[in-house]
């Protein structure tokens, strides 16, 4: 069984995988492209918009480690058709709330839609990370984490493609959100990782706290920035270039699709190609997404503002295949599924309080969310000029000891 789980995963199994990726990618991206069209059916403002996207990050906060521990051990082909099932529902009550025409009606379908939604939601990621890592050699890792990062943004795309048609009617994107988790009923039938090592567990994640805690930082710094801007970029663009909500939208899913192009291109390209610094790759990541922040801010004309974004974005997909891999070294294989659990919730809760942020920052200055993510990331930037050497370092002796400790 040791041995099964150090093999690679099948080229069958990692497309299945990458679409799983691409229905979670499809549904954030198409949600954030019609939030104009949301504020203007429901009459919901953006700080009530960024509530609820709030809520659905506390939930995700919480259900993506509980997944991760507790479904662990759960084979793969079941374990995601029940999170399909929540996903569905979740995506129904999100269409309702387009339709039901009373805004405190639509804010609490809204609530609801993403309770059920980010319970599902907050199970994918995870275990699609887990078996991934447990079937890819150290150097591998960060490549082989890229491509499933890849099939994230390819749904990103799609979502955000969908979202372009949405003047001649809002019925073709909701169908796509709804239908869009059923791509979890193709998983792999993989069995879950072993249950091993009880005693002691707890002591030895306390132990190992200290070194995961900067990358969970890196992580949440990153998305909590991304966060503000994802959710503020349409009505950005309306407000400053005079927009009005359909042409915001499109151009924000026009936006968002050529930045999930970009990153699909840096993932698979070019991260592969890096060397395994991952330190160093840590920090050239985020000091791009800082300077695509600050080309937002600066656009003078529209098309500037997709460039801004796109430039931003080859920077998150340098940074965080890295920080994840360098996560992974420091857990146990049979452990993946909760750390990538952990990791998942550090992201929610990252693009939860952006959002919230965000949208509180765009109702005092539509600027601010931009300058807050350019000073984030500058902070990050300069915090990991300390951390490059040791976390190399540390990622060499957990790799050695762990090779001493697995059997052939």
């Amino acid at each position: 069984m040791a041995s099964d789980a150090a093999l690679s995963v099948s080229r069958a199994n990692s497309l299945r995988l990458a679409l799983i990726a691409a229905s979670s990618g499809f549904g954030q991206s198409a949600l954030l492209a019609l939030v104009p069209i949301v504020t203007e059916r429901t009459g919901l403002a953006s700080p009530q918009i960024g509530a609820v996207a709030f809520l659905g990050a506390l939930v995700f906060l919480v259900a993506a480690p509980l997944w991760g521990h507790h479904g662990a051990a759960w084979r793969i082909r079941p374990f995601f058709a029940g999170l399909a099932c929540l996903m569905v529902t979740g995506q129904c009550l999100f269409a309702g709330a387009l339709y039901v025409g009373v805004p405190a009606a639509a804010l609490g379908l809204l609530l609801v839609s993403r309770l059920f939604y980010s319970v599902g939601a907050a199970g994918v990621m995870p275990h699609a990370q887990a078996v991934i890592v447990q079937r890819s050699a150290a150097e591998r890792r960060p490549a082989a984490l890229a491509n499933l990062s890849a099939g994230l943004n390819v749904g990103r795309i799609a979502g955000s493609l969908v979202t372009l048609g949405a003047g001649a009617g809002i019925i073709v994107p909701i169908l796509m959100m709804v239908a869009s988790p059923l791509l979890l009923l193709c998983a792999p039938n993989l069995a879950g990782a072993p249950a091993i090592g009880k005693k002691g567990e707890i002591s030895s994640w306390r132990a190992n706290l200290r070194r995961v805690l900067p990358l969970l930082a890196v992580g949440f710094a990153l998305t909590f920035g991304f966060g503000q801007i994802q959710l503020v970029l349409g009505l950005f663009l309306q407000h400053r270039f005079g927009l009005d909500a359909i042409a915001a939208a499109g151009l924000g899913g026009a936006t968002y699709a050529a930045v999930a192009v970009a990153m699909i291109a840096t993932q698979i390209l070019l991260v592969p190609r890096l060397a395994f610094k991952l330190g160093r790759n840590m920090r050239w990541g985020v000091a791009g997404f800082a300077l695509g922040c600050l080309a937002i801010i600066l656009a003078p004309v529209p098309w500037l503002v997709p460039a801004g974004a796109v430039l931003a974005g080859i920077g998150l997909a340098v940074a965080t295949p890295a920080y994840t891999a360098c996560l992974a070294q420091r857990v146990a294989a049979h452990r993946q599924a909760g750390a990538a659990g952990w990791l998942a919730s550090t992201h929610a809760a990252g693009q939860g309080l952006g959002a919230l942020c965000g949208g509180a920052a765009f109702a005092l200055s539509p600027d601010l969310p931009f300058v807050m993510a350019v000073g984030i990331a500058a902070v990050t930037c300069l915090a990991l000029l300390g951390l490059d050497d040791r976390v190399q370092d540390e990622v060499s002796r957990d790799e050695a000891s762990r090779n001493h400790g697995v059997a052939p």
